[in-house]
């Protein structure tokens, strides 16, 4: 059941599309060049997968597109817009491609505008601590730069393989980095823009000397305009460069790392630390979040429920099921991952005692890598924290499953130093590099969704945790999502703890007819349940649909996106499906899903 429903594409005859067909061809060769446009439909189909699809279309596929268009410079995307305004048709842009917000939403309508080609880092400013990139430039690819010339980058929640211009030009962009880095929106310096109407415009100080150190040139800003909170989802043009700030790296050039895929790990250097802080209950997580940040001593604070814990842990399902069978693991809810990079010794040492102190005056415990003295007494105290939630004979009843499990197969691997700290090099790995968050994530089902994430307050991010922990039980119960234990709440805190976000995520599988129509149900209800329950936008506050429930319990913010989309994109050639769209009218399949929501609506308690 799609949650999506678009307006109709426009009504072709078979003559008229042939016509179309053919003059779209011939301007899009003009365009880019013969080889780098293509009408197969072997390769069209290819371009219609799309992960989450059955969201978009009630299928695993998105519309098979009119053609595919491979770009290579700003010149040539702005001839192909202009090609598509002129025949009338839309297009819609992506880069490495994330989702259905990336595929056609209209049959026969749609020219794919693949940025492949345009995969070039044009500059990292190490003194001036800036790059930039164009839309096919990963989160890893840039990191790997940076750090040469002892910079990082923010990368986003969705992994390091995504590009980092369209998180910070067109989608959100969160990330465990966030409490030194920010979030990608927030990085974004100057841009290359090609309009809806196949305009060039230069925003930032791109506009006046090419040197894009900063995000708003002479004159008023348009960075509100084109991406707002959570970006246009390619509903207003297409982005070609952009420039992102960059921040101090005090690590080595290269990270080690051990293994094959996807059991690897990443060498821990001199001077940084990993591990996990334990507390008691949500309210303690809160505490500790907001003195962490206002301490100013980490790099990377994030939290991971229990379930993709134990999923990083493995390297498959099997392994996973044993795993999460010890209370220990499938009882780790108040757990904040946490990097130091420190600069020196001291700076390490410094970090790592104001980290201990706020531990305890929180009652909390730490699970640390390396080797000092406390470890033990730490990790006791950790054990203690668990304790307060699971019970004493829990908690000791699973230490040993832990060491059969976990770590003696490590120590045999490892020795006997890096295989006690298997949690530890496993965490820093998949923070710093982003690589693992997506491998947790699809493991169950194949596929998954998420919900609830709204950039808001730690409290207030956490009661959405509470909430959506309690929707999702009654969708475990009617078999629409993967049993997680009912918690798999992600996020972490950012900008000194100004903003959080937990989001949470649903695992499902995409083959299952029934979890494929239900799945939405769960989406409608968690968005209900932020409004209702003054949560925050949520990050499914976006697309037409969802508009018309929070647009007037948010100073009717849509009205001024569609006034902009109508100002900037008169012919609605830009696809608007993620974006806003005046014609959009909820259809059948949506209110079918909203009417089994009301009736099996969850009862919804927070403990104050």
């Amino acid at each position: 059941m799609p949650i999506f429903e678009y307006a109709e594409a426009v009504e072709r005859s078979p003559e008229e599309l042939v016509r179309l067909e053919a003059d779209l061809l011939g301007a899009l060769r003009d365009a880019v060049g013969e080889r780098w446009v293509t009408m197969d439909p072997l390769i069209l189909d290819t371009y219609a997968w799309q992960y989450l699809a059955e969201m978009a279309s009630g299928s695993n596929y998105m519309e098979r597109p009119l053609a595919v268009v491979l770009p290579a410079t700003t010149a040539e995307v702005a001839a192909v817009v202009k090609a598509c305004n002129r025949l009338g048709c839309q297009y819609k842009a992506f880069s490495t491609g994330f989702g259905p917000w990336n595929g056609a939403t209209r049959p026969y309508q749609m020219v794919q505008i693949d940025l492949r080609r345009m995969d070039r880092i044009v500059e990292i400013d190490a003194r001036n601590m800036y790059a930039v990139v164009e839309p096919y430039v990963s989160g890893n690819q840039l990191q790997t730069e940076a750090m040469k010339v002892g910079l990082n980058t923010h990368i986003v929640g969705a992994g390091g393989q995504c590009s980092v211009l369209a998180s910070a030009t067109s989608v959100m962009g969160n990330s465990w980095d966030g409490i030194s880095t920010g979030y990608s929106g927030r990085n974004l310096l100057g841009v290359e823009w090609v309009t809806p109407t196949g305009e060039i415009a230069r925003l930032g100080s791109f506009e006046d000397d090419d040197r894009p150190f900063c995000g708003d040139g002479p004159g008023f800003s348009l960075r509100g305009a084109m991406r707002g909170h959570a970006g246009a989802f390619g509903g207003l043009g297409v982005f070609t460069r952009c420039a992102l700030k960059l921040y101090p790296w005090h690590g080595p050039a290269k990270l080690e790392v051990s293994g094959t895929s996807p059991d690897y790990m990443v060498e821990i250097p001199e001077h940084h630390a990993a591990g996990l802080i334990v507390v008691g209950n949500w309210h303690e997580m809160a505490e500790v979040g907001y003195r962490l940040c206002e301490a100013e001593i980490l790099d990377l604070l994030g939290r991971n429920a229990p379930a993709l814990v134990s999923a990083l842990l493995t390297v498959d399902n099997n392994e996973f099921a044993d795993l999460y069978e010890i209370p220990l693991l499938h009882e780790m809810y108040y757990a904040l991952t946490f990097i130091i990079a420190g600069q020196d010794e001291e700076d390490l040492r410094y970090k790592l005692e104001t980290l201990k102190q706020i531990a305890k005056e929180v009652g909390g415990g730490l699970l640390l890598s390396g080797n000092g003295r406390d470890k033990l007494y730490w990790a006791l105290r950790a054990l203690r924290a668990l304790a307060r939630k699971a019970g004493w004979k829990a908690v000791l009843g699973s230490l040993p499953a832990v060491w059969r499990q976990v770590l003696a197969k490590e120590v045999r691997k490892h020795g006997l130093g890096r295989g006690l700290d298997r949690v530890s090099h496993t965490m820093y790995g998949a923070a710093i590099r982003s690589g693992d968050n997506m491998k947790a994530a699809f493991r169950y089902g194949g596929s998954f969704h998420t919900s609830m994430g709204s950039l808001a307050s730690l409290d207030c991010a956490i009661r959405g945790a509470i909430a959506g922990e309690q929707i999702k039980k009654s969708f475990i119960e009617r078999g629409t999502i993967f049993d997680d234990g009912c918690d798999n709440a992600w996020g972490g805190v950012y900008e000194g703890g100004c903003f959080a976000h937990l989001e949470e995520l649903a695992m499902y599988d995409p083959r299952d007819p029934y979890c494929r129509e239900h799945l939405s149900d769960f989406i409608i209800e968690t968005n209900q349940a932020c409004i209702e329950h003054r949560l925050g936008m949520p990050i499914n506050a976006i697309g037409p649909p969802n508009h018309i429930a929070f647009s007037p319990a948010c100073m009717d913010y849509d009205r001024w996106q569609r006034e902009i989309k109508a100002a900037l994109d008169p012919a609605n050639a830009s696809d608007p499906s993620f974006y806003t769209d005046p014609s959009f009218q909820p259809g059948p399949s949506f209110q079918a899903a909203m009417a089994r929501v009301e009736k099996h609506r969850a009862k919804i308690v927070f403990d104050d």
